[in-house]
């Protein structure tokens, strides 16, 4: 798939035969399902059990869910054309952008309330405002900290759902209230990355309605990862013995947990503590600071926990920021520390899922050099990358990074466009080698029956016929 017109036509396809049965098998139970609720939000055969998406009633296989998935097939080249055109260069590490910048709301009462500089309530407020768009989805909470898919219309509402949940939550549930309920034309959305990735889905191809639902501005947040709601239902008041209706604010920084209470108490956690509780599948993300939003917000790289760090990528992103700040709702800067940007992003781009020896031993067989079958295995873990990448991760000269990757490329396992390298399905891969594995066998069975096989008779025979007393030997043999 190459182009705009063919991503559609795939989008478009009803009559497939896939449906809830593969995003079950494929997405779901290997654990990389985001629940980022578009699936809920398609298809009313579709609910959440156990934090998984769940069929309820039959499924006729119209496979909407699996095509508008997070997860499942998203041509990052042909959007990354749809939405940057070629005209904005692209930092390996951050994605696509025109540029970087730190600010922070003018309006105190929007700081008192949002996280760190309050950037994405003023954006959404000011989108609100101007009729920009008309409804916004994002995540709202009860009062146990449960994350609550909301619609909000009004810019007034904005405040009441600010700040981050740091707890997995279907936001886009909430686009089948918008486009049937509401009948909003244009949207905004605040989601993490794999959400976005949804998204744009949805935003090229709307399943819904040619009308409503129309997404007009993208804001994506940085995320390193997020967690199960159990770390709120059960590690907080349990471990940390901290009543969920204390909590006033939770923020993410330096390595931290952070948790606010009313009665003024900040009790900081290292991250590393709480690693139990990550959502499974943010194990697979590469994706740190949203690269496919119009505008991507943060705190890493601002100058204080007051700002924002604010990534502006396309078009609309960038008239949306600079109305914001012309007209005095928004303070910015230019001096963004980009190395601690770039610091989180190849920590997660650099994320290995390491195989169990004995499926190394069994590729041995293949009879390719172990170095080859780390980097084939490493880029599988790590996606579309390229030798100066695997060079800092794998801490190997990226001149014999260069070789291998040429190795591999000659041989079938990796293919190369630009200087950027991707795995091939080792299904493929496993296919083909076995496919070689037959015929060199067939070639060196047919060379021991012509050549090995006549003279080892030969001389069998001229020394030991003697012996010889079955008569399907003699008919085998003349």
């Amino acid at each position: 798939m190459q182009t705009k017109e063919q991503l559609l036509e795939y989008l478009r396809l009803f009559d497939s035969n896939l449906g809830f049965r593969e995003l079950n098998e494929f997405v779901i139970q290997r654990e990389i399902c985001t629940l980022c609720g578009t699936c809920l939000a398609l298809c009313p055969r579709i609910g959440v059990k156990e934090e998984k998406p769940a069929l309820v009633a039959y499924d006729p296989e119209c496979s909407m869910c699996i095509r508008f998935c997070s997860r499942t097939y998203f041509p990052d080249q042909i959007l990354e054309k749809t939405l940057f055109q070629n005209r904005i260069p692209k930092n390996y590490l951050i994605g696509n952008y025109q540029r970087i910048t730190n600010a922070k709301s003018t309006d105190e009462g929007v700081k008192e309330v949002a996280q760190n500089g309050g950037v994405v309530s003023t954006l959404l407020m000011h989108a609100l405002n101007t009729g920009f768009v008309d409804g916004v989805l994002l995540t709202n909470r009860n009062e146990n900290w449960l994350p609550k898919p909301v619609v909000v219309t009004k810019p007034d509402e904005i405040l009441s759902v600010a700040g981050s949940k740091y707890t997995i939550a279907p936001t886009l549930l909430a686009y089948n209230e918008a486009v049937c309920q509401y009948k909003l034309k244009n949207l905004a959305i605040v989601g993490m990355p794999c959400q976005i990735q949804a998204v744009r889905k949805l935003q090229l191809y709307p399943p819904l309605s040619d009308e409503f639902g129309k997404f007009k501005l993208v804001i994506g947040l940085y995320c390193s990862s997020n967690f199960s709601y159990d770390l709120v239902k059960n590690y907080i008041p349990g471990e940390l013995g901290i009543p969920l209706e204390n909590i006033v604010k939770m923020d993410i920084a330096h390595g931290k947990f952070i948790i606010f209470t009313n009665d003024g108490v900040v009790k900081e956690i290292p991250l590393k503590e709480i690693k139990a509780y990550t959502w499974p599948s943010c194990r697979y993300c590469k994706d740190y600071t949203a690269e496919f939003a119009d505008i991507s917000v943060g705190s890493v790289g601002a100058p204080a926990d007051d700002w924002n760090s604010v990534i502006i990528r396309t078009k609309v992103g960038e008239e949306i920021f600079d109305l914001a700040v012309s007209t005095g709702k928004i303070s910015a800067t230019q001096k963004t520390d980009l190395s601690k940007i770039e610091k989180e992003c190849f920590r997660k781009k650099s994320r290995i899922t390491k195989l169990n020896k004995s499926v190394t031993d069994a590729m041995q067989f293949f009879n390719i050099p172990d170095n080859e079958l780390e980097i084939y295995t490493v880029l599988m873990s790590i996606g579309f990358t390229n030798a100066p990448m695997l060079s800092k991760v794998l801490k190997i000269e990226e001149s014999k990074i260069q070789n291998i990757l040429e190795a591999l490329k000659q041989r079938g396992w990796v293919l190369e466009n630009g200087g950027m390298y991707r795995p091939v399905n080792p299904t493929k891969v496993i296919a083909n080698e076995i496919a070689k594995l037959k015929r060199n066998l067939e070639k060196n069975i047919m060379r021991i029956k012509s050549e090995a096989l006549v003279d080892l008779e030969a001389l069998y025979l001229q020394n030991n016929l003697k012996d010889v007393q079955s008569k399907e030997f003699f008919d085998n043999f003349f």
